[in-house]
């Protein structure tokens, strides 16, 4: 009998490790190399992206995919006062990981946080117009704005809520590691190494039943070689990385799929508050001569989207304006060496161009261990020497990348635009002045008429009106040119149907597989586990 019992229990152990093992998600969130222990939501690196969404949540959901959004932390948002005015109603049974319960204290002193250290403000809600939020009761929440602003939700849905209890003991947020983080969210800090970090379920999270998935590993990677290997062993449920020629890979493992929806564009940036950058003629000289089929085809291995010269993308093709379109470049090498002429630069013996003292020779910065981008750069390099430019392919650390843009702290650099719901929102990111350097505006776009053509697109929501606006702000960027598009970067996702099912596809596409903010946490509440 004993022995009867003993095969019972084993087998039922047994049972529960397949099925915990099986309940367990593996996925890729950043291939930048070893973790730091800092889990500050605003903090633009892979900890921090962990935090965000999987630990602390935001009022709103904005969902770039369907363009809806979704009540989280709020329950309802309601705008008043002629479009000044939003007042958000909060979920009165949320607590925070530590049985703290959370209430317009915790949103309102957030806020305020961003104010004081406006370091950590990068959706740029205190320069939007926000004036002022006010705790209205314990669950009621009031943001007054100065200025009509009808895309500030889209600003608002970023903003990650964090514990006044905690938060407000802390000198300086903005550079606070919260090594221990106490959010909202669905998932608690498991375990923390420099290799490995994982998640576990929050039994009282306030929306538990839509969590199907118990536990969240995720190792880290030095680049994009190791997490390939890791996705060609079946180590991985969900990858957010670059794999040359996947078709074949998913020919061999009938698990295994993909889905690379068009995503943010990406650039070359220049900063245009050092010389040559300012010269115009020299910008629009670097569009005519890059060769971008080839980028996409060879770096990208052909999984990049190509890009107009407007960057509107499909769906509201109706905003391009027809008569602009002569303006549109082309990749045109003899165009390309005219204009270079034209700014006034010559080749010198080295057969690099220059004009008095200055040498077109520069670092071309990247993140290190991306693979694709770096394949981008070295055949942008190899290109623009062609022309005498001499692009020195530089890559770097990642938090190191994003620092040097953030205090101008570069000549040339491939990043990218956040492009949002609409292209509203991206116009908004990409040439607003609030967010030179700090945010989607990397090279520094500061124009006045700029500033007040997107003011008046969030002054009202009559299509029409916003149409004729776009259309001078194409004017703006095709005249100016202040960064050159290339493509459109691919939202990398390879998911493994092995372990669960529900995932996001081209036929299902309800959610942008992201896993910066947001969208991972949506799209892990749509998942179910393989029985």
């Amino acid at each position: 009998m004993r022995r009867y019992l003993q095969k019972v229990l084993l087998m039922v152990f047994v049972l529960v490790s397949i099925l915990s093992v099986a309940n367990e998600l593996s996925m890729v969130i950043s291939v930048t190399g070893p973790y730091q222990r800092n889990f500050n939501p605003y903090f633009s690196g892979a900890t921090g992206y962990i935090a965000a969404g999987f630990i602390y949540e935001t009022l709103v959901y904005a969902n770039t995919k369907t363009g809806q959004f979704i009540p989280w932390l709020a329950t309802e948002y309601k705008w008043g006062a002629g479009y000044k005015e939003i007042t958000f109603k909060l979920r009165n049974n949320v607590k925070w990981q530590d049985g703290t319960p959370f209430t317009a204290d915790d949103v309102v002193f957030t806020f305020e946080m961003l104010k004081k250290f406006p370091a950590l403000d990068t959706v740029g809600v205190w320069k939007s117009g926000v004036v002022d939020v006010i705790k209205a009761d314990n669950y009621t929440v009031k943001v007054k704005m100065n200025v009509v602003n009808t895309l500030l939700l889209y600003s608002l849905a970023g903003v990650y809520i964090v514990p006044k209890h905690i938060w407000g003991k802390v000198e300086d947020p903005s550079k606070f590691t919260n090594e221990e983080p106490i959010g909202t969210g669905a998932y608690l800090l498991d375990n923390f190494s420099t290799q490995v970090v994982t998640l576990k379920k929050n039994p009282n999270y306030w929306n538990a039943s839509k969590i199907k998935v118990d536990s969240i590993r995720i190792p880290a990677y030095s680049g994009n070689e190791s997490a390939q290997l890791a996705v060609a062993n079946g180590e991985l449920d969900w990858a957010g990385i670059n794999y040359p020629q996947i078709e074949k890979l998913v020919q061999q493992n009938k698990n295994l799929n993909y889905w690379f929806a068009e995503g943010n564009p990406v650039f070359l940036f220049f900063n245009l508050s050092k010389e040559p950058f300012n010269n115009v003629t020299l910008r629009k000289a670097f569009a005519y001569a890059i060769d971008r089929d080839m980028l996409i085809k060879i770096g990208m291995t052909g999984y990049a989207a190509p890009v107009n010269p407007v960057l509107i993308k499909s769906g509201y093709e109706y905003l391009i304006s027809e008569d602009l379109k002569n303006l549109w470049w082309k990749y045109d090498p003899k165009t390309a060496e005219r204009l270079f002429a034209q700014a006034g630069f010559k080749k010198g013996r080295d057969g690099i161009l220059a004009k008095g003292n200055i040498k077109l020779s520069y670092e071309l910065l990247v993140p290190a261990g991306w693979t694709d981008w770096i394949a981008v750069c070295e055949l942008l390099s190899q290109q623009m020497m062609n022309y005498g430019v001499e692009l020195k392919v530089t890559p770097i650390d990642y938090g190191e990348y994003l620092q040097r843009i953030r205090n101008k702290n570069f000549d040339v650099v491939l990043s990218w635009s956040n492009y949002g719901a609409t292209p509203y929102n991206f116009y908004d990111n990409h040439l607003g002045s609030a967010n030179a350097y700090i945010g989607s505006n990397r090279g520094g776009w500061i124009d006045k008429t700029t500033d007040e053509l997107l003011a008046k697109i969030k002054e009202t929501a009559d299509v029409n009106t916003r149409k004729v606006i776009m259309s001078r702000l194409q004017r703006i960027m095709l005249e100016n040119m202040p960064a050159i598009p290339l493509y459109y970067n691919p939202v990398w996702f390879i998911y493994s149907t092995k372990n669960f099912t529900g995932w996001p596809n081209a036929k299902n596409p309800y959610v942008e597989p992201r896993i910066t903010g947001m969208d991972k946490i949506y799209l892990v509440m749509n998942l179910e586990p393989v029985k």
